[in-house]
């Protein structure tokens, strides 16, 4: 599908800061691991502050930041509205500070997003209403657009098998609370490792599943500096982060389907589709047999990139 990457919410701030107002009860939380992310948090910060769902209130954990600056950065934008409340910790890594800001959340609807990552204006509004609409599922998600480092559209039709070795979901996801506790909330078992992909494994185990809204919510910044490329990059890291999605996946019920949303969709919105040949794919993944074929050429292709790689 054609996209247009110029596009990039959160350049101008739309919208009014709320200073002062109790009627707006949050009937949802935004949660943000903050460290050192003063460069591109102004426009993840208008991001947010321009949604059309104002009832929400935004959660943001600095997690041991060294970079004075970006803590003063990051101070002075939480005082501009009521809804923000920021917390500081000890550097702990994103799971631990996720899960400090799953703890302080007053709302039974969780909303991770990055200091750096974007969101349409209507992304927190489709979130919300698919999960009141689709009340046995675990969580909502829309589909995404990688920009900055590397630019893609990123929609791919949900399997629970190609989860067990490949992350098709990502971050752009709202969740229920009370699902995330219902697993432990996300493993700290380091630092650094595939926080995300972890969750939604410990999820699928569970028997949860998720609705799909068929738009482009989120854009997700291909940084070099990223956590996920600092985990890919660390043969270390990347194996043990490895090892332990594996010891996870063995508990998916690879059968599990998600429900798709059908209801009212913003004008503005960017519809997106799945290719023919991702429908494909996740058919033949239904079936045991079909989901070991696919995950050895999987393997395979991904050796040979890394090997090309260095």
């Amino acid at each position: 599908m054609e996209f247009d990457f110029s596009k990039e919410p959160g350049r101008t701030l739309e919208k009014e800061k709320i200073v002062n107002d109790d009627r707006l009860e949050p009937k949802l939380s935004v949660v943000t691991p903050f460290y050192n992310a003063g460069e591109h948090f102004e426009q993840t910060y208008n991001c947010i502050i321009n949604q059309t769902f104002e009832n929400f209130e935004w959660v943001i954990v600095n997690d041991g930041s060294t970079k004075q600056e970006d803590v003063a950065q990051l101070e002075k934008l939480a005082a501009t509205d009521c809804r923000i409340k920021l917390f500081h910790q000890e550097n702990g890594g994103q799971s631990m500070a996720k899960n400090y800001g799953i703890a302080q959340a007053v709302t039974d609807i969780i909303v991770f997003i990055d200091a750096d990552d974007l969101v349409e204006t209507f992304y927190l509004e489709v979130l919300y209403r698919a999960l009141q609409e689709h009340p046995k599922a675990g969580w909502s998600y829309t589909d995404l657009v990688g920009f900055a480092g590397q630019e893609y559209v990123w929609c791919k039709a949900f399997s629970a098998g190609r989860m067990t070795f490949n992350n098709i979901l990502v971050n752009a996801a709202a969740f229920r609370k009370s699902a995330i506790e219902a697993v432990g909330g996300f493993p700290e078992v380091a630092k650094h490792y595939d926080e995300d992909w972890a969750l939604y494994l410990k999820l699928l185990s569970k028997g949860m599943h998720p609705v799909h809204i068929p738009v482009i919510g989120f854009w997700y910044r291909k940084s070099e500096s990223g956590m996920q490329q600092t985990v890919r990059k660390d043969e270390k890291l990347r194996a043990e982060s490895d090892n332990y999605i594996k010891e996870l996946a063995k508990s998916v019920d690879i059968h599990i389907q998600a429900e798709q949303y059908r209801g009212e969709l913003p004008e503005m919105a960017v519809r997106s589709e799945y290719r023919w040949s991702d429908r494909v794919l996740t058919a033949i993944m239904k079936g045991r047999l079909g989901l070991r074929i696919i995950h050895w050429i999987y393997q395979k292709e991904k050796s040979n990139m890394h090997r090309n790689a260095v």
